[in-house]
């Protein structure tokens, strides 16, 4: 290829010289890009750099809480994966193994939930008198479509998440494109550790107790979602801090009320709206 040649571009119909195109960014390819050899080459090249960007993300976001997002938001994107990028992989990752049924509550708890109870009750009975399907059969068609259901809902969590830090440090952000990098940062890490690392653990505790007592220990929800959001709000401490430059106290303060607007959006406003669509598809 003569590097003063001029090409026209297959996906833009653009005149340009060089190896790309300078309107669409598409490349011109010769017969070394069309070997078999290029095409292992272009495999192994992804994988590596896959692998690179994907561990220097999890050792920085486990090692200097808020740093990805300050970077990313400051233009450094090269090192790291794109924090929503990162929380899109992590709900893929969750897809494929879940273990907490946490984020997909059994039909009885929206039933018996203290906001929207009622409300739930009443959808439920309209469905068992619409369909003819007995509470059972209800249940089990809705736990199936729930199930689906609750890893893609994950995606609003963020926004509603964004939305919380926008409220308690708008002047310390101008943009709110920063607050959903943040708060994507936020909700990877809770579903890493909520999901992922901490049912591992407990699974270990399980076992290492049935190996020493011979019997399993019984873990409760309520000490399950203290573990979770203690070591989570540590994390937005830290992470605050850096991000948006505050002080220790405020830092901390945020982590406190990230707490309670956190499970209001996961436990209260996420879970009513899976609710809503998963009943609407019992029939």
């Amino acid at each position: 290829m003569k590097a003063n040649a001029t090409h026209t571009c297959l996906n833009c119909n653009n005149h340009f010289q060089g190896k790309y195109c300078n309107n669409c960014g598409e490349k011109v390819y010769n017969e070394h890009d069309k070997s078999v050899f290029h095409f292992l080459e272009e495999g192994f090249h992804f994988i590596t750099h896959f692998e690179g960007t994907l561990f220097t993300t999890i050792k920085t976001i486990f090692t200097r809480p808020g740093k990805i997002s300050w970077m990313y938001s400051h233009g450094v994107r090269k090192p790291y994966f794109k924090p929503i990028s990162f929380f899109f992989f992590l709900v893929v990752l969750y897809l494929l193994f879940p273990v907490f049924e946490g984020l997909n509550m059994k039909l009885q708890y929206h039933m018996t939930n203290r906001f929207y109870g009622e409300y739930a009750t009443g959808k439920v009975n309209e469905v068992l008198r619409s369909t003819n399907l007995s509470y059972a059969e209800v249940e089990k068609i809705f736990h199936q479509k729930g199930e689906k259901l609750s890893k893609f809902l994950l995606f609003i969590i963020v926004p509603f998440t964004a939305l919380f830090f926008w409220l308690l440090t708008f002047r310390k952000r101008k943009y709110f494109f920063d607050q959903m990098v943040f708060s994507a940062e936020i909700n990877s890490v809770y579903l890493f550790w909520g999901f992922l690392i901490l049912p591992l653990l407990l699974t270990i505790f399980q076992l290492l107790c049935k190996w020493i007592s011979g019997s399993y220990l019984p873990i409760y929800d309520g000490i399950t979602g203290i573990i979770l959001y203690s070591v989570l709000c540590f994390y937005v401490s830290v992470a605050a801090r850096r991000f948006y430059s505050l002080k220790i106290w405020q830092s901390v303060l945020i982590a406190v009320l990230f707490w309670v607007m956190h499970n209001i959006i996961v436990g209260l406003i996420y879970k009513f709206i899976l609710f809503y669509f998963a009943i609407r598809q019992v029939h």
